[in-house]
């Protein structure tokens, strides 16, 4: 049997460099690279190749208020009828974030290695959970850290002051830019003695010109306040959970008398009021 030999059509010259053109084109195209975890805030779903996943994180927007109205450093603000007082300033130290899910407490994932001193006055290396967060009043905007874990959550559970082991961390090697490091505040007062959980700074009156007495709360007035807040939270998943954290500094002074008692029959009052200064909302 004879096979015949078979003739492919020529295709004219304007279609076959088009054509060829095309080929070309699809061989050397680079592949799109992106992230293809669908739980990740920056999700590609048009991505060829899986690369530099952004995860949630756990942010919090924290407003100062005296009452109803926003805080103003060193203005006066009445606390008591006909009783009068100026807050110069506040600083302090928030740590240990968890939010419950069917009774389960969960931590941010971060984690950080610090140095701190050991047991025999030695520097060692140590992993902390890595939410540390110094609030002022210059900032509203707050990052804890990553948060993936989605759906609803019960409450919010925090800390005021830093865990013990944080209290170890040598200052001048913490990482630069990061809240443990030395501040300007002065609020690390030495190995004995550890970081300020809370600074304040007041006058007991409404004059300008009155000298101010500067609170510190440190070890021994407590070194980290757990604060429980509950409410039902949302958090969906590929997207950063953000929560608002109103501080209400009227509560920090309810039932307080300014114009007497000592210093520290003042921090007294005021640790008995901290748990009620703070509300969370979404």
């Amino acid at each position: 049997m004879r096979v015949l030999p078979v003739t492919l059509p020529r295709l004219p010259l304007q279609l076959l460099l088009p054509l060829l053109l095309l080929l070309l084109l699809t061989c050397c195209a680079e592949q799109e690279e992106g992230c293809l975890d669908i739980e990740a805030t920056n999700f590609n779903a048009a991505a060829d190749k899986s690369c530099c996943c952004t995860y949630p994180s756990l942010n919090f927007e924290i407003l100062h208020r005296f009452d109803t109205l926003v805080w103003k450093p060193d203005t006066a603000y009445s606390y008591a009828p006909g009783k009068w007082f100026r807050m110069k300033s506040i600083v302090f130290y928030l740590s240990g974030f968890q939010l419950t899910q069917n009774n389960f407490d969960i931590p941010v994932s971060d984690t950080l290695g610090f140095k701190a001193w050991g047991s025999a006055g030695d520097t060692i290396s140590q992993t902390l959970t890595n939410d540390f967060l110094l609030v002022r009043r210059t900032a509203t905007a707050y990052k804890a850290g990553t948060f993936r874990p989605s759906g609803e959550f019960t409450d919010l559970q925090f800390g005021l002051g830093l865990p013990a082991e944080a209290q170890e961390v040598i200052p001048a090697l913490a990482p630069s830019g990061h809240p443990l490091r030395l501040q300007g505040e002065n609020l690390w007062l030495g190995r004995d003695t550890g970081f300020v959980a809370l600074k304040l700074v007041l006058t007991r009156d409404s004059l300008s010109s009155t000298p101010p007495d500067t609170l510190v709360f440190s070890r021994p007035d407590f070194e980290q306040l757990v604060i429980k807040k509950s409410g039902l939270f949302q958090h969906q998943s590929g997207y950063n959970f953000d929560l608002t954290l109103t501080l209400d500094y009227r509560e920090l002074f309810r039932d307080v008398d300014l114009s007497a008692g000592s210093i520290s029959a003042l921090k007294t009052q005021i640790i008995a009021n901290l748990p009620q200064v703070f509300r969370v909302s979404q």
